[in-house]
C-alpha cells in the first residue's frame, strides 16, 4: 500500500478539471497537516490547453495522451474529470494502478457503466472518492447531526433544487452536453448528481419515483457563430417525484434555462418534528424550526454556521463562506483519507446509488410510468 509523504497529481480533463486544481493547491493552506502537494502532470484533449494548463497552475508537464499518465511513476494520485462518456474507461484504467483516485460527479454516463465501474474497484480491493462538493458545506454537516439527532423526526417531504441560466441563449452551442451519447443525460446527469446527494445523504435513498423531463431548444449551433445547427437530446428541464421507503414523498427539480437564477440549489425538508431548509444563495445559515419548541416561538430559526470547519487554522469560524470553499474541503478529506488509509465518502458506491436515480427518472420519464429505484 502506498505511503503518501507528498501528494504527487495527475490531472486529467481541464475543464471543471481547473477548478479541482484549485482547490488541491489551497488545501494546505487550510490544513497545514496535509502532506506537500505536488501539481506532476495534466492530460488534455489538446496541446493548447495542455500549455495553458502548465502556464496556469505549474504542472510540471502535459500530455494528450491520458494512459501516459496513469502509467508515470512519479505521479501517486489523479484527479479525473473528463466529459461524462470518458468516465468509465478512464476509471477502469486507474483502478488498475495502485494511485488514489479522485472524480468528478458523475460517477458514469449510466448505470450500467457505474455498475461495471463499482464491480471492478471491488475485484481490485479498490476505490475512490467522488466529488459531491455539497456535502462539504458547514450547513450540510450540520444539519446532517441534527436529522440524526431526531430533531426533525419522520421524514414527510423534501425539496431539492439546482436551477442555472447557463443555456438561456438559444445559440449557445451545448458542444457534448447536447448528446445523450457523451453527457448522460441534460441537466439530469450535470446538475441532478449535486441535489441528489444531498437527498442520498442526509434522508436515504427514494424507492421509486415518477419524473416528467423536458428538451425546450430542440436545436443549436454546432460551434459559436456556425449557421449549422444539431439537434439536442438532452434534457433542459427535469421533475423527479420522490417516494422514500417509510412514505415519505418529496422532488427533485432542476433546469438550465432559468432567467432570474444564478447558481441557485436550496433543499427543504419537513418531517414530524420539525423542519429545515438552506440555499446556496445564502450560504451561511441554516434555517430550522421545532415542534417542541412554543407555539409563538416555531419560526425559523437562523443557525450561522459561516466557515466552521473543524481542523482549519484560517480563516476563522465566523468569516462569511462560499461554494469553493465547500470544493477545498472535499480535496482535503481526500488528502486526509488517503494518507490515513481510511475508507472514502463520498465513494464509488455511493456514486453508483445517485446513478440509480437519475436513471431511473430517465426511465420514469420516458415511460410515463412509477419505476422503482435499482440497488446493487
Amino acid at each position: 500500500m502506498p505511503e503518501y509523504d507528498r501528494f504527487r497529481i495527475g490531472l486529467i480533463g481541464y475543464g471543471i478539471g481547473k477548478l479541482h486544481t484549485a482547490a488541491i493547491r489551497s488545501a494546505g493552506l487550510y490544513y497545514p497537516e496535509l502532506p506537500p502537494v505536488d501539481l506532476v502532470a495534466v492530460a488534455t484533449t489538446s496541446e493548447k490547453s495542455g500549455k495553458a494548463a502548465v502556464e496556469q497552475y505549474g504542472f510540471q508537464r502535459y500530455t494528450t495522451d491520458y494512459r501516459e499518465l496513469l502509467n508515470s511513476d512519479d505521479i501517486n494520485a489523479v484527479i479525473i474529470a473528463p466529459p461524462h462518456h470518458l468516465h468509465r474507461e478512464m476509471l477502469l484504467a486507474a483502478l488498475q494502478t495502485d494511485k488514489a483516485i479522485y472524480a468528478d460527479k458523475p460517477l458514469a454516463n449510466n448505470l450500467a457503466e457505474a455498475r461495471e465501474i463499482v464491480a471492478e474497484a471491488r475485484k481490485r480491493n479498490r476505490n475512490g472518492q467522488i466529488c459531491f462538493n455539497l456535502r462539504h458545506s458547514p450547513a450540510m454537516a450540520y444539519a446532517k447531526k441534527v436529522i440524526e439527532a431526531g430533531r426533525i423526526g419522520d421524514i414527510y417531504a423534501f425539496r431539492a433544487v439546482y436551477y442555472r441560466p447557463s443555456y438561456i441563449d438559444p445559440e449557445k452551442p451545448l458542444r457534448w452536453k447536447g448528446s445523450m451519447k457523451t453527457s448522460g443525460g441534460g441537466v439530469s446527469n450535470d446538475l441532478v448528481p449535486h441535489i441528489a446527494d444531498l437527498v442520498l445523504w442526509l434522508i436515504g435513498k427514494p424507492a421509486r419515483l415518477t419524473a416528467q423531463a423536458r428538451t425546450f431548444i430542440k436545436e443549436r449551433p454546432v460551434a459559436k457563430g456556425s449557421a449549422e445547427r444539431t439537434p439536442i437530446d438532452t434534457d433542459d428541464h427535469i421533475i423527479i417525484q420522490a417516494e422514500l421507503p417509510d412514505g415519505g414523498i418529496g422532488t427533485i427539480e432542476s433546469g438550465r434555462l432559468i432567467t432570474g437564477s444564478i447558481n441557485d440549489i436550496s433543499i427543504e425538508i419537513y418531517g414530524s418534528e420539525g423542519s429545515l431548509r438552506w440555499s446556496v444563495t445564502n450560504p451561511n445559515y441554516l434555517y430550522l424550526a421545532e415542534k417542541r419548541m412554543p407555539s409563538d416561538e416555531r419560526g425559523w430559526l437562523a443557525i450561522p454556521t459561516f466557515q466552521n470547519y473543524p481542523g482549519a487554522i484560517v480563516p476563522g469560524a465566523d468569516i462569511p463562506v462560499g461554494e469553493m470553499r465547500f470544493y477545498i474541503d472535499s480535496m482535503a478529506q481526500f488528502i486526509r483519507k488517503t494518507v490515513n488509509h481510511e475508507p472514502y465518502d463520498p465513494d464509488f458506491v455511493q456514486g453508483f446509488h445517485v446513478q440509480s436515480v437519475i436513471e431511473a427518472a430517465l426511465k420514469a420519464s420516458q415511460t410515463g410510468t412509477r419505476v422503482e429505484v435499482e440497488n446493487e
